[in-house]
């Protein structure tokens, strides 16, 4: 096995695979500018076609439920708003970045598939919570809330094999075995680098803090809910409402986010139905084909 790296030589590294593209920082800083018309931003995403279609596929789709067909970024960012249209953003971007690469020690359609419905849970989740302000932010949270695990797969492969080993083989949990075998967790290291990225803190805190959300101090009703999405995501249609409180009974403190057990089963029913669309408008998967119809 090669030699151990630490988290900051990780973080030193310089890859592509770790470098936001140029237009999410253009973007971001206009749309930070109040003085920035929805116009100004909508010419500098239409630079980019793919990320530009992306987005409008994003916002058109049954996932966002808007009325009207939306047919320009501007058009989008006066009806959504910006902080919503960042955050989506902020996933389609990262969707490019990570979307392709692939990995011999992840499923990368596995990866992306309890990524995305652990994001949509979150989103659903948020919206009947306290912090329904937030559902945008936790849609973004729960996409890369196991980011940590993509980077250690592609930067340091042999580890992140051994350590799925002792999982798949031995029946070690996770976070023992990256602690045992690294000295450090997929969660530091994707906390590392959304913080390293600029991104918001409510996202570089929910990966820290998603398999131990009652360490988090600055966003613990936001962790609560990716903890509670993230132990969720295997519930698979059909799903009644005593599978999810069967569940729930595993997963403890999750009464901290205030939803009922009828509320969880509205998200998993809503999630499982999206999943693969929200997975094909962001390029992770090809779109899943209904051969009933």
């Amino acid at each position: 096995m090669a030699a151990i790296m630490t988290l900051e030589e990780l973080l030193e590294q310089d890859s592509e695979l770790f470098s936001l593209p140029e237009i999410y920082i253009r973007v971001s800083e206009l749309m930070e500018n109040e003085n920035s018309a929805s116009a100004q931003i909508g010419k500098v995403v239409e630079t980019d076609p793919a990320l530009s279609s992306r987005i409008l596929k994003m916002v058109n789709s049954a996932f966002y439920g808007i009325p009207k067909t939306i047919a320009s970024i501007s058009q989008a960012i006066t009806i959504l708003g910006r902080d919503r249209l960042r955050q989506i953003l902020i996933g389609t971007v990262l969707s490019g970045v990570f979307g392709k690469a692939q990995s011999p020690v992840l499923v990368m359609e596995d990866f992306w598939y309890h990524s995305v419905k652990t994001a949509i849970l979150a989103r659903h989740l948020g919206n009947d919570s306290e912090i329904s302000n937030e559902a945008e932010s936790l849609f973004t949270a729960g996409l890369l809330h196991e980011i940590g695990r993509l980077i250690m797969a592609q930067k340091i492969p042999e580890q992140s094999s051994a350590i799925q080993k002792a999982i798949d083989m031995e029946g070690e949990d996770i976070m023992a075995a990256e602690s045992r075998i690294l000295g450090f967790t997929h969660c530091d290291v994707g906390g590392a680098f959304i913080e390293k990225w600029g991104l918001p803190a409510l996202l570089a805190d929910v990966a820290k803090f998603h398999h131990s959300p009652q360490l988090s101090e600055s966003y613990t009703a936001e962790t609560d809910i990716i903890y509670l999405a993230n132990n969720l995501v295997s519930l698979v249609s059909p799903v009644e409402l005593q599978d999810v409180n069967y569940v729930l009974k595993k997963i403890n403190g999750w009464e901290r986010t205030g939803l009922s057990a009828t509320q969880v089963h509205q998200a998993v029913v809503a999630a499982d139905a999206q999943v693969y669309e929200v997975m094909e408008i962001l390029g992770m998967v090809q779109m899943k084909i209904d051969l009933d119809d």
